[in-house]
């Protein structure tokens, strides 16, 4: 038989011969290993299993590794297909999952073995259970194929939400197993052991502790404060990896709706349908915090950037009202409160939105309350809201609770990881909806700070001005949820590249002020986001560099007056405001220490010549006289005229100040010009108030 024609059994019994011999049977001879062969062969039972062939199936789909059954009771399925058999799978193992999930999304069949067996094109109901994703798929299949290796069973009728949820679970699947066969390699290897550091997110802290800003490694970088490693005792929160998943839009009329119609303080008692399961874990909580400033904004931002799942329990004290947020990959899923309140429940929600009826929300509730259902998947059963539309309206709650839950500054929160949770304690698809933290914590953060005050805003951001801001880039999945207005998007991926500093993005984004602020510093709080200042500290050191050299290269060869960076005709005040610059621009101690010390002396000589400098020139009489030693005289009597030129037609353009400037150069020149001095005393009078520049209305 050819190797093309080989089932999908054969050709995996081959290459896992092939990959056992070259690695530990490399010496053994051709002839010794026929013989071994043939005696496996004279055992092998004969079947017809062995005979048949693969009929278009891969190696994964005739693997043998699903078993269900085929239970002779009536299917748990409610509606359509009540009566039709069901196939139970359960895939609780590495193997049973990953090959499940090949058949189902690379095949779009499943090969089980059933008996007895229902005939081609039978209906069944199949049942896809995957107890360490916690998910439940119920669908709907058609037999399509019969052999003796089994029963091929099409479905193809997933919706889009357990496709999704089960393309999420083979991610992980397939990152599980090559972080074990990682670890089996490095165990094989045996390496040297290495101390680990505990992250974050594996902190365990006791009641009442509330735990320090975490401080960054570099003083040039900051970030969002999160979290911390105090404690002795650790216990270890598991994380998943963080998949992608569908994020519906909330409904925001539902968000809005519990803030309508109802007075401070006022409850009502008219609940519909069975309350929202409360789940009770079966062990202590891996973290328990207390709460205090904004740390619970921490605490989600953590679990979301952990692909935290499991659920957190936040009590307020006393007992008079506990919550819980059940997480998903980071992702919150749902919500239960006790005792129950009416106005943060589904129904009333859709109710006071105006998405359903008063009479069409006791029908739902009447059917859950029969069958035991959530009023959502009855309102979905019932026809009354499409899945999607439900879908957008349990989002708009989701963010509405989590909204409420960012304001919490008392109480307590327990964490518990899903291995002390009941089995299947998530939401069921099609009804399961991922609600991003980062995106209720952004909207809260930017709403607070868009409002703040001109003056506490200058405040805020006046240390960090000169800083780069720049998304970190191992955050940019988490940034994409936070952020979703398209104006904000592209200030963040145009402006806030780390190229330009805090001013200069304030200055260039299409945003108002207000509007830039709060959205740079919400993803700064956030973590997503950071000020980048070493950039700032090296530009400064070569600006440094490079002024210091051209300085120094002309204080020594120049006059007093190119060493004050002044005009050879200037007085008393220009003289002393470019000292006064000067001196702090070069002040020795202002100088980095990373710079040179050939640099540091450089600016002391600088300094030093600055200083020679002024005392020349701050006094008139020292200044007439060095300015007529280093001046020719003929150009000195050229100037005059000159001046006094400048001077009228600034008086023309009634530029006072520039022509009160050009008469002070005459008199520099020459202190006893009388036309010169005529004209400063007017325009000081002018300039004072005290004498009007309309010669009509003046005896002048």
């Amino acid at each position: 038989m050819k190797q093309e024609s080989w089932s999908g059994e054969e050709r995996a019994l081959f290459e896992a011969l092939q990959k056992m011999v070259s690695k530990g049977y490399t010496n053994l001879s051709r002839e010794g290993a026929k013989a071994i062969f043939d005696a496996i062969l004279s055992e092998w039972p004969d079947g017809e299993l062995a005979k048949e062939e693969s009929g278009g199936w891969t190696g994964r789909i005739a693997s043998g590794v699903v078993r269900p059954f085929l239970p002779n009771a009536v299917s748990e399925t409610k509606g359509e297909g009540a009566d039709l058999p069901s196939v139970d799978i359960t895939a609780d193992t590495p193997g049973r999952v990953s090959g499940i999930l090949h058949q189902v999304l690379q095949v779009g069949a499943i090969l089980v073995e059933l008996d007895p067996k229902p005939a081609l094109n039978d209906l069944v109901a199949v049942r896809l259970d995957f107890p360490d994703a916690h998910l439940t798929v119920e669908t709907q299949g058609r037999v399509v194929h019969q052999s003796p290796r089994g029963t091929a069973i099409e479905v193809s009728g997933l919706t889009k939400e357990d496709r999704l949820a089960l393309q999420a679970i083979q991610v992980d699947s397939t990152q599980e197993i090559r972080e074990e066969g990682k670890a089996a390699q490095e165990e094989k290897e045996e390496p040297p052991e290495k101390p680990t550091m505990p992250s974050v997110g594996d902190s365990f802290l006791e009641p009442g502790v509330i735990p320090p800003v975490q401080e960054a490694p570099d003083p040039n970088r900051s970030f969002a404060p999160f979290g911390s490693r105090r404690g002795a005792r650790r216990r270890m929160v598991s994380t998943t990896q963080r998949r992608r998943v569908d994020l519906p839009t909330p409904d925001m009329n539902v968000a809005q709706s519990t803030l309508r119609g109802r007075k401070p303080g006022e409850r009502t008692r008219e609940f519909y349908g069975p309350p929202p399961e409360w789940l009770e874990p079966k062990e202590d909580a891996d973290r328990i915090e207390e709460l205090a400033s904004e740390r619970v904004i921490d605490i989600l931002l953590q679990l979301s950037e952990n692909g935290f799942t499991g659920v957190l329990e936040y009590d307020e004290g006393g007992g008079a009202e506990e919550e819980q947020y059940v997480f998903d990959s980071g992702y919150v899923v749902e919500r239960a409160c006790k005792p129950r309140v009416a106005e943060e429940e589904m129904g009333p929600m859709l109710q006071a939105a105006d998405r359903i009826t008063k009479r069409q929300l006791a029908m739902a509730a009447a059917h859950a309350d029969e069958l035991g259902l959530t009023v959502a998947r009855s309102l979905m059963d019932l026809d009354i809201l499409s899945p999607d539309e439900l879908r957008h309206a349990i989002a708009g709650r989701l963010t509405f609770l989590l909204r409420e839950f960012c304001n919490q500054t008392v109480g307590n929160v327990r964490i518990f990881d899903s291995r002390a949770l009941p089995a299947g304690f998530l939401p069921q698809p099609p009804l399961r909806v991922h609600v991003a933290v980062e995106r209720v914590v952004y909207d809260r953060l930017y709403r607070k700070l868009s409002q703040m005050s001109t003056e506490e805003r200058e405040k805020k951001m006046t240390s960090e001005l000169d800083a780069y801001p720049e998304v970190i880039g191992h955050e940019r999945d988490r940034l994409d949820r936070a952020v979703t207005q398209p104006d904000q998007r592209r200030l963040v991926e145009r402006v806030i590249t780390g190229r330009k500093r805090l001013r200069e993005a304030l200055t260039e984004s299409a945003l108002a002020p207000a509007e830039t602020f709060a959205v740079v510093f919400s993803l700064h709080r956030m973590g997503l986001v950071r000020f980048d200042r070493s950039l700032h500290a090296t530009v400064v050191r070569e600006r440094m560099r490079e002024n210091v050299t051209v300085k120094y290269l002309s204080v020594h060869k120049a006059s007093y007056f190119e060493v004050l960076n002044v005009h050879w005709s200037s007085y008393s005040e220009v003289i002393e405001k470019a000292y006064r610059e000067l001196i702090e621009q070069f002040d020795p101690v202002k100088v980095p220490d990373q710079l040179e010390d050939e640099v540091h002396q450089r600016v002391r000589e600088i300094t030093e010549r600055v200083e020679a400098a002024f005392a020349a020139l701050a006094k008139r009489k020292t200044r007439h006289a060095y300015r007529t030693r280093i001046m020719p005289e003929y150009k000195l009597a050229h100037a005059i005229p000159l001046f006094l030129k400048q001077s009228e037609l600034a008086d023309r353009r009634a530029q006072w100040a520039e022509a009160r400037d050009a008469i002070r150069r005459v008199l520099e020149i020459d202190p006893e010009h009388k036309e010169a001095q005529r004209r400063l005393d007017r325009f000081n009078q002018i300039l004072d108030g005290t004498l009007s520049p309309d010669p009509s209305q003046t005896n002048q």
